[in-house]
């Protein structure tokens, strides 16, 4: 997959490119499958709901899993971010946000950024949020949803430190919200499981609650710039601020398709 110029130009001016279906159902349901294994670990990269036993957030996969590694270096994901980031890129932070129905909770806008840059250092944002759809996202199962143009305001300061179990958002501010939402508008970002957004780093973006019977999971690599690796921080854990920069090197584009059929 290769871009063209008006696809990175509406990048960089809305914020987010959205691929319906850039994977298909078959790769689509090896990695929803998947995704169980990555909810059952022990460890502390697997963070809960705050109200309900399911899960919120299970990072590290792409470390863990193989479906999920692969899925990473897929030239259909990382020959775009190359061309977004303009250079090599490294995996900063990978985390799967399952939104169960019934359970799962809202997130409360904010930017990836904001949270990278006070607690990693991160010195730019200079970073692909790429979000994979594991199940359907629709307008009723809590799809997430972006505020276009909002990254070039730059980082928003008028925020409120959300510290939970396992992972910290810097909360924006309603009226910062309203002035961004009536410029632009909100746009929910929906579409079939395989769909794939790239995401600006610093694009104002949440959801509501999901309180529809069905999931809408989505897989998150978050990549970064190799000139752009973190130079301090808080010292937060590998699954939040990975500390391996080299550059990930292309996969294959059938990867997922080869682990489909050894299954079979």
């Amino acid at each position: 997959m290769h871009l063209s110029d008006s696809q990175i130009e509406e990048y960089d001016r809305s914020g987010y490119l959205l691929f319906p279906g850039l994977l298909d159902q078959e790769e689509a349901q090896l990695l929803k499958a998947t995704a169980p294994v990555l909810c059952a670990r022990p460890g502390p990269e697997i963070v809960r709901e705050k109200d309900t036993n399911g899960i919120r957030l299970a990072y590290g996969g792409h470390e863990v899993c193989e479906p999920f590694k692969r899925l990473s270096t897929l030239p259909r994901l990382l020959n775009p971010v190359r061309q977004l980031l303009r250079e090599g890129a490294y995996i900063h932070q990978s985390r799967l946000n399952p939104k169960e129905g019934f359970s799962g909770g809202a997130w409360n806008w904010h930017q990836d950024f904001g949270t990278w840059h006070r607690e990693d250092g991160m010195p730019e944002p200079h970073c692909v949020m790429t979000a994979i759809f594991l199940d359907d996202s629709t307008a009723v199962n809590g799809p997430l949803l972006v505020l276009p143009g909002s990254q070039h305001h730059g980082i928003v300061n008028t925020v409120t430190r959300e510290d939970a179990t396992g992972y910290t958002v810097m909360q924006i501010d309603p009226p910062v919200v309203s002035d961004f939402a009536n410029r632009n508008g909100i746009v929910p970002l929906m579409g079939p499981a395989g769909t794939v957004a790239f995401i600006h780093c610093n694009l104002v973006h949440g959801s509501s609650n999901n309180v529809s019977p069905w999931p809408r999971s989505i897989m998150y690599f978050n990549y970064n710039a190799v000139s752009n690796a973190p130079t301090g921080g808080n010292g937060r854990a590998w699954y939040h601020n990975n500390q391996d920069h080299t550059p990930l090197e292309l996969g294959d584009d059938d990867g997922l398709y080869a682990l489909t059929r050894a299954a079979e």
